[in-house]
């Protein structure tokens, strides 16, 4: 009986001590806290949204094909927003997107990464056709509601 109770003991022991090497080596070793999927915490909070509204645009496939989404850009801040609302830039911009998406053929967007390759490219030429402003792009992302080719 003496000799299960010590094995026990010594048992008890070695786990003690192994949950507490590990945790001292995850707390040493593991770096900052993150979440799941790797990204940091300390994200940036979303800037004002401005609506874009709806949009049909014919493709540039040999077939008769057409995009519809409903966009939404991210200001940077409340300067930014204000001249995203500015009715003459609007029309600029709302022109910077038919032209942009208009070049695309319905096989760019059939996956995610196509979207996201035209979010990126819209970000950067509505970026390039407006003023800075405090040294920062008006636009931080271009955000999809909806999206469908057909």
């Amino acid at each position: 009986m003496k000799k299960i109770l010590l094995i026990v003991l010594v048992a008890l022991v070695a786990l003690a001590g192994g949950l507490g090497g590990g945790y001292f080596l995850g707390i040493r070793f593991g770096g900052g806290q993150q979440s799941v999927t790797g990204v940091s915490k300390d994200l940036e909070r979303p800037g004002p949204i401005v609506d874009f509204g709806d949009f049909v645009i014919n493709l540039a496939d040999k077939d008769p094909r057409l995009v519809n989404f409903e966009m939404a850009l991210e200001a940077s801040g409340s300067k930014a927003e204000l001249i995203l609302a500015d009715g003459g830039w609007r029309s600029h911009i709302r022109n910077e997107i038919l032209l942009t998406v208009k070049d695309h053929i319905a096989d760019d967007f059939r996956s995610a990464e196509g979207v996201m390759e035209l979010s990126d490219n819209l970000k950067r030429r509505i970026n390039a056709i407006l003023p800075s402003v405090d040294g920062k792009v008006v636009v931080r992302r271009v955000l999809f509601r909806k999206f469908v080719t057909q």
